[in-house]
């Protein structure tokens, strides 16, 4: 028997849901003009994307050959690229509007920190595969590169937080916080994106592992294990 949605007393649910959305948005003067914000989706399908590009062989497509991976790569990266700059565009609509500043430019503003973003993915890879050898040599387990590159929790979170981080000194702290904390799901490893952490990092296990904004790491290999804060000092 298919229930019809009434059982479910839909009709009201909606309509109460609607009043307190309605009462929030009042609290907080946002009843006409509710921010758009960045969405949390959208940042996954970016991340994952550039994943893609910056390791073409072992995380894009399967069974991709020579001839055809900088068509993937270039094509993957442009799909990325453009999707983040909506997200971003939402991101400095929302600061503006939060400090009551004008909001006019912001598609141009948007194309260049995304420019400026992308130019930093060569450098990214380098980093991350620094992280990856330092993962490797540092981990008797680790049988190869690859393995600690598709397999371990502490390069997917170093992946998350090299792009964040770059987010983040790019003026853009929701979108960069929002990375992160999926990664911060996905692992158990919690990296704020501001965290200042150098070539060759390695976070072994990792659960439960917390690193602040203030941290600053590196550029020395650290081996951490779960329910281990970073080695920290606040910022000058």
């Amino acid at each position: 028997m298919i229930r019809n949605h009434n059982d479910w007393g839909i009709d009201s649910l909606v309509a109460q849901l609607r009043e307190v959305r309605v009462q929030s948005l009042e609290t907080r003067h946002r009843r006409d003009k509710p921010p758009k914000l960045p969405q949390r989706k959208e940042l996954r399908n970016v991340v994952e994307g550039l994943s893609a590009v910056l390791f073409p062989n072992r995380l894009g497509l399967p069974d991709i050959n020579d001839e055809g991976i900088d068509y993937f790569v270039g094509h993957t990266l442009d799909t990325a690229l453009r999707t983040l700059q909506q997200q971003i565009r939402r991101e400095l609509v929302f600061i503006a509007e939060q400090s009551h500043s004008v909001t006019h430019n912001m598609d141009s503003r948007a194309n260049h920190i995304t420019r400026t973003f992308a130019e930093k993915l060569p450098s990214v890879r380098q980093l991350l595969d620094s992280d990856i050898t330092a993962a490797y040599q540092g981990d008797p387990a680790a049988r190869s590169p690859d393995e600690a590159l598709v397999c371990y929790p502490g390069i997917v979170a170093m992946t998350y937080h090299r792009l964040a981080h770059n987010l983040y000194s790019l003026g853009l702290p929701l979108i960069a916080r929002m990375m992160t904390e999926q990664a911060h799901s996905a692992t158990g490893i919690d990296i704020h994106p501001g965290a200042k952490i150098g070539d060759s990092f390695f976070i072994d296990h990792g659960t439960g592992v917390v690193i602040g904004e203030t941290a600053v790491i590196g550029p020395v290999k650290r081996q951490l294990l779960g329910d281990t804060f970073a080695c920290i000092k606040p910022l000058p």
